[in-house]
C-alpha cells in the first residue's frame, strides 16, 4: 500500500503529540495521591481505652446529731483513698474508690471517735488535661452504722504530663469530695474532704 504524502506528514505529527503527553500524564500521578493521615491527638498517640490508678491522702470533718437534733457533735476525719477503673477515653473515666480512715470527736456527745470505711463506683470527666468533675454513689460505714453515700468529685491536675509512647497522663492531684450519708438514727451526715494525691489517668 501507497501512503500519500500528506498522511505520512500527519502521522509524524501525532507522535510528538503523544510524548507530550505521556510526562503530563506522570507528572500528575503524584499529585492524585492521597494526602498523608493527620497525626492524633496527644502528640501523635491515639486516644483508648486503659486502665487507671490514683491515690490520695486526706482531711475532712463532719458534724452528727440524732434525729431530734439533741445531741450533736463535730469530728475531724483523717484518711486514704484508692482509685482503680478504666479511663476509657481522654475525657471520661470510671472507676472504684474504696476509703479507709478515722475520725475524732471534737466535741461531747454520743457519736465517739471511730474507723471510716468506704466504697464507691464514680465516673468523672477531664477537661483540658487539668481539670476534673465526677459523681457516683457507694456505701459508708461510721465506726458502726452505715449507709448509702452519693459523693461529688471535684479537682485539678496542676502538675502533669504525658507519655509519648501510649495515650497515658499522670502527675499530681488535688481535689475535693463530698459525701452524703444516711444513717439510722442520725441526721444525714455531709463530709466533705480535701485530698492530695497521685494519678495515672
Amino acid at each position: 500500500m501507497v501512503l500519500s504524502g500528506s498522511a505520512f506528514a500527519q502521522a509524524q505529527e501525532a507522535e510528538p503529540e503523544a510524548a507530550e503527553k505521556a510526562p503530563a500524564a506522570e507528572e500528575a500521578a503524584p499529585a492524585q495521591a492521597a494526602a498523608p493521615a493527620a497525626p492524633a491527638a496527644n502528640g501523635g498517640v491515639a486516644d483508648g481505652l486503659r486502665f487507671r490508678f490514683g491515690v490520695a491522702g486526706g482531711i475532712g470533718f463532719f458534724s452528727a446529731a440524732n434525729e431530734v437534733g439533741s445531741q450533736k457533735v463535730s469530728c475531724t476525719y483523717y484518711g486514704s483513698d484508692l482509685r482503680f477503673g478504666a479511663q476509657v477515653n481522654n475525657l471520661i473515666g470510671v472507676y472504684a474508690q474504696p476509703t479507709l480512715g478515722y475520725y475524732s470527736v471534737n466535741g461531747s456527745g454520743g457519736l465517739g471517735a471511730g474507723g471510716l470505711l468506704g466504697f464507691s463506683v464514680v465516673a468523672d470527666a477531664t477537661f483540658i488535661d487539668r481539670l476534673f468533675v465526677g459523681a457516683g454513689v457507694g456505701y459508708t460505714v461510721y465506726n458502726s452504722p452505715g449507709g448509702i453515700t452519693p459523693i461529688l468529685r471535684v479537682g485539678g491536675y496542676p502538675l502533669m504530663s504525658r507519655s509519648e509512647q501510649k495515650a497515658r497522663r499522670k502527675g499530681l492531684m488535688v481535689g475535693a469530695d463530698l459525701r452524703f450519708t444516711s444513717l439510722d438514727g442520725l441526721k444525714t451526715i455531709v463530709m466533705p474532704t480535701f485530698n492530695v494525691g497521685y494519678e495515672a489517668f
